[in-house]
């Protein structure tokens, strides 16, 4: 196991596209000048809520800025806070209770997430090598990998089976993120 008092910081990538708060997707698309006025007070709204900006989505573009995140390594696991200009800057990822979904809050970091690399159910910075890996997120709270969601094209990550209709067949994969380091921990 790593020291405790090293962490790093790192972009998370899902088929190609980073891993990004709603409210940064929703800032994008505002910029976009080709939207129309019924899309521009949509994203007006979804902006001038929690609900509408906590929750980590992918970016619509290959191209759009990543969401930084730091992972800190806590006891077995890490927790894991996003660097972000504005009123979500120290968050942590956390699960909303009633919704199973990855977003962000101020505050208490819970009880954390584990990396889950090929080879290491836990892994650490040395596992990575400090280059971009395919790896999987858990939730320490509930031992549940994360999943890729899409509610009605709203793509959002949980960390239970988004299969709601309780028929194997339609049983979903955890999703695969890269983790690709920016920042590496201090010796």
């Amino acid at each position: 196991m790593e020291s405790n008092s090293k962490g790093f910081a790192a972009n998370l990538y899902v088929n190609g596209l980073p891993v990004v708060l709603n409210q940064q997707r929703l800032k994008a698309r505002l910029r976009n000048v080709r939207i129309t006025q019924r899309e521009r007070l949509d994203v007006e709204v979804a902006l001038a809520s929690d609900e509408g900006t906590e929750f980590l989505t992918l970016a619509d573009h290959e191209s759009d800025k990543p969401l930084l995140f730091k992972f800190i390594p806590q006891g077995e696991s890490y927790s894991v806070m996003v660097a972000l200009r504005g009123g979500y800057d120290g968050a942590y990822l956390a699960i909303k209770p009633e919704a199973r979904q990855l977003v962000v809050r101020k505050g208490f970091p819970g009880k954390g997430f584990s990396i889950v690399k090929h080879g290491a159910e836990k892994a650490w910075f040395s596992d990575l090598n400090a280059k971009p890996s395919y790896v999987y997120l858990r939730n320490e709270e509930s031992a549940g990998v994360l999943y890729l969601a899409n509610d009605k094209g709203r793509l959002h990550f949980k960390d239970v089976d988004p299969n709601t209709s309780s028929h194997d067949a339609y049983n979903n994969s955890p999703v695969t993120f890269v983790i690709k380091t920016v920042d590496k921990p201090n010796k």
